[in-house]
Formats: C-alpha cells, structure tokens, sequence
C-alpha cells in the first residue's frame, strides 16, 4: 500500500533514470526573487530567473528567464536568452536569443539564432568551434572579430 516497498522501489527508479538521460542532476531554478554573487558550476541544466553576479560553467543547457539576468563569464553546452546578459558568453552547440533579451559583451557560438526584436551588443564569433579553430575562420581577422 502507500509504504510499502514495491512503490518505494518504483517511485525511485523513475526520478534517477530520467535524471541520468538529461545528463545528471535535473533542471536547477534560481528563482525570481534571489540574488546571487559569486561563481556556480552547473551538472546538469540551470534556469536563471533571478541574478547572478559572477562566472557560470553549465555542462548543458542555460535557460536566462525573461526577468533574468546575468553578469559575468558563461560557458554552456547550449543556451536560450530571454532576459538579460552581460559580459563573455561561450556556447559550445546552439545559442537562441529572444525577442526579450538584451546582450552585450563578446559571444561565441557553434550556432545562433537571433528573433526579431532581441538586442544585442556585442562582438559575436559564430561559428565558433574552440581555440583551435578559431584561427582558421577566414571571416575573422587576427583579433577574432568578424569582418
């Protein structure tokens, strides 16, 4: 019945295993109303619909809320903006930027995708492969800026 340990065996295999498809460790959330300063590393994907001031490595995906805001470093698997962004941002797959953002700093993307109305104020590397290919992109002159 309700504590019985066949559905306490069913109950914690469902959670672990989707966790382990997304990647390990879920989706995390700071929420609207928190602040935060100082440096975060992310497992699994991360959700900002509050403030951070300071450096994030997501090994996912990163998801900046509408009302959102970064300032710092960010490095990402993937990332979907919709609020605001300052500073220098790498994303290793595919970048979306919302109608709602606002971006300024210096962007790096494999892929990005711009909608109507999103703002964006920055020296942009696309497509943007690392380090070691950065140098071989004949758009780019030697300061890696676009031309």
């Amino acid at each position: 019945m309700f504590g019985s340990s066949k559905d306490n065996k069913n109950s914690n295999s469902t959670p672990s295993n989707s966790s382990s498809m997304s990647g390990g460790g879920g989706v995390n959330t700071i929420d609207v109303q928190t602040s935060i300063t100082g440096d975060l590393k992310a497992g699994g994907d991360i959700r900002i619909d509050g403030t951070l001031n300071g450096n994030l490595v997501c090994e996912a995906k990163l998801i900046i809320g509408p009302k959102g805001r970064i300032e710092g470093d960010v490095t990402c698997r993937n990332a979907t903006i919709e609020g605001t962004f300052k500073g220098n941002l790498t994303v290793r797959d595919s970048l979306t930027i919302q109608a709602t953002a606002k971006v300024e700093g210096d962007v790096k993307a494999a892929k990005m995708a711009v909608l109507s109305g999103g703002q964006v104020s920055a020296t942009c590397s696309v497509p943007y492969s690392g380090s070691k290919g950065a140098g071989n992109n004949p758009l780019k002159d030697k300061k890696g800026a676009t031309v």
